[in-house]
């Protein structure tokens, strides 16, 4: 545990803000790293002289934006605990930033495109076989019958994600997650605009196949032309394209 006299490093003001800023300012120098183990809330009440409830309030903070694990209270058991599941807090985020800075989905579709066509070609060359075999597993699950539009897009989704994931590129993976969150309604809602639910659902997953199968070959070039073309048409078909 760090001792108090690390955590008097700024102006003591009894607001949360002060404790935001001494966890953040630990995590950026690399003092604080996933899985370390916070203060307890009394020693942080007592090290940066606020309250028990600022020290509660930032607490609660981090913890919705997936940065820490929090456990208040006091005791030798108390503390909280530094988590590594901020994708799910950047896709809220993204969300929101994107109802309120009205970004055209056209632009949406051009980010995402990059970071699937990043992704398919490093996943060309880095995907091992594990990846392939839960991509395949995913294409598999898609072909059942009776697939729910909500049951697509989770599928289609996580068949993305994992093409991120396997181009060994976790940045680029937790950016593809993020932006899927952002959009799931939006997405959900497109499939229900489908006028022929059946034959989409086998188009886009043979589309899925191809693509798979150039990034099995290590083509990575044909699957970034693929995922494109997979992506542009899909967003055309449902009538969500935009100029």
């Amino acid at each position: 545990m760090s001792s108090e006299t690390e955590w008097r490093t700024v102006r003591r003001v009894r607001t949360h803000e002060q404790v935001l800023t001494q966890i953040q300012e630990k995590i950026l120098d690399g003092r604080l790293r996933v899985g370390d183990r916070l203060p307890s809330e009394r020693d942080l009440v007592e090290a940066l002289g606020v309250s028990r409830n600022s020290v509660r309030e930032a607490l609660r903070v981090l913890e919705s934006m997936g940065i820490v694990d929090a456990h208040v209270g006091s005791g030798r058991d108390a503390g909280s605990t530094v988590a590594g599941r901020s994708t799910d807090a950047l896709g809220n985020l993204l969300r929101l930033h994107m109802a309120l800075s009205q970004f055209r989905l056209g632009d949406l579709v051009d980010v995402r495109i990059e970071l699937e066509r990043l992704a398919v070609t490093r996943a060309a060359a880095e995907a091992g076989t594990d990846d392939l075999a839960q991509l395949h597993a995913l294409t598999r699950a898609m072909a059942e019958p009776g697939m729910d539009h909500e049951r697509f897009h989770e599928l289609d989704a996580e068949f993305h994600i994992r093409l991120a994931r396997a181009s060994r590129n976790a940045l680029a993976a937790d950016l593809m997650q993020a932006l899927r969150d952002a959009v799931k309604s939006e997405m959900i809602a497109a499939f229900g605009r489908v006028r022929d639910w059946d034959a989409t659902v086998a188009t886009l997953t043979s589309e899925h196949r191809a693509i798979l199968a150039a990034v099995e070959a290590g083509q990575g070039e044909k699957a970034a032309a693929l995922v494109t073309r997979h992506i542009r048409g899909f967003y055309e078909s449902a009538g969500t394209g935009e100029d």
